[in-house]
């Protein structure tokens, strides 16, 4: 059974390198100068790179040269770099002590390094190996794809109304509802009548008459009666 990835069905010779402790941020940063390149050109770019991760990424372009050479039988002064991409890795997650007994965490962000690797004789390279041509083209063919895009959804919105008229004018029209008969009229006789319940008044009720209130000499308790005590009686020896 044909492996998934192979040189016999694509073409391209692969290698990668997983869990390289570096974002990916980082790592698409310098892959973006060598995209399109070839071998040779990518060599020197990546000798001169200023980041840290340029390292990483010269090793697994030797692997891809190793593989089309010891596998394939390919020159590597005739590989170019075909694609070439990175995706996260697993996170390492970590702890820093910070004042007051608090922690504040860590994150050791990895990455998965993918290079693939063409023969220039499969095709011609991107822009004639540079950056710079590679992103004209990539920009133009962006812009077309949008203007066919947008051209595409204008006819659609055209057809879409013309058959949304077509269903209109297709469809049965529904029968009108028929009125509703108008009410009778009130009697000549029920007017007056009627006239004379509005113009007569109710009659106004008198408003209760109110008690007078009462004297503060009646609301006040009458203080109640002295008692009377009984005579002492003389004691023995004693006058009256």
């Amino acid at each position: 059974m044909p492996k998934r990835f192979s040189f016999d069905q694509t073409g391209l010779v692969r290698a990668e390198a997983r869990q390289v402790r570096s974002s990916a941020r980082k790592v698409r940063l310098v892959l973006a100068d060598i995209r399109g390149r070839s071998v040779i050109d990518a060599r020197a770019q990546l000798l001169f790179s200023p980041r840290a991760v340029a390292r990483d990424i010269e090793l697994v372009l030797r692997s891809a040269v190793s593989n089309a050479e010891v596998n394939h039988g390919l020159s590597p002064d005739d590989l170019v770099i075909h694609e070439a991409f990175a995706n996260e890795g697993v996170t390492i997650k970590r702890f820093k002590p910070r004042a007051r007994g608090r922690a504040s965490k860590i994150n050791k962000r990895t990455s998965h390094i993918t290079i693939l690797l063409r023969s220039k004789a499969s095709g011609e390279v991107v822009g004639g190996g540079s950056a710079a041509g590679a992103a004209a083209k990539a920009d133009t063919s962006r812009a077309a794809r949008v203007a066919a895009s947008q051209k595409a959804d204008t006819s659609v919105d055209v057809a879409v109304a013309a058959s949304t008229d077509a269903a209109e004018a297709a469809a049965p029209k529904a029968p009108a509802k028929p009125k509703a008969p108008a009410k009778p009229k009130a009697s000549a006789k029920a007017e007056p009548a009627a006239a004379e319940a509005a113009t007569t008044k109710p009659a106004a009720k008198k408003p209760a008459a109110k008690k007078p209130a009462a004297a503060e000499g009646d609301a006040e308790k009458k203080p109640a009666a002295p008692r009377k005590r009984a005579p002492k009686k003389p004691a023995d020896g004693e006058k009256d």
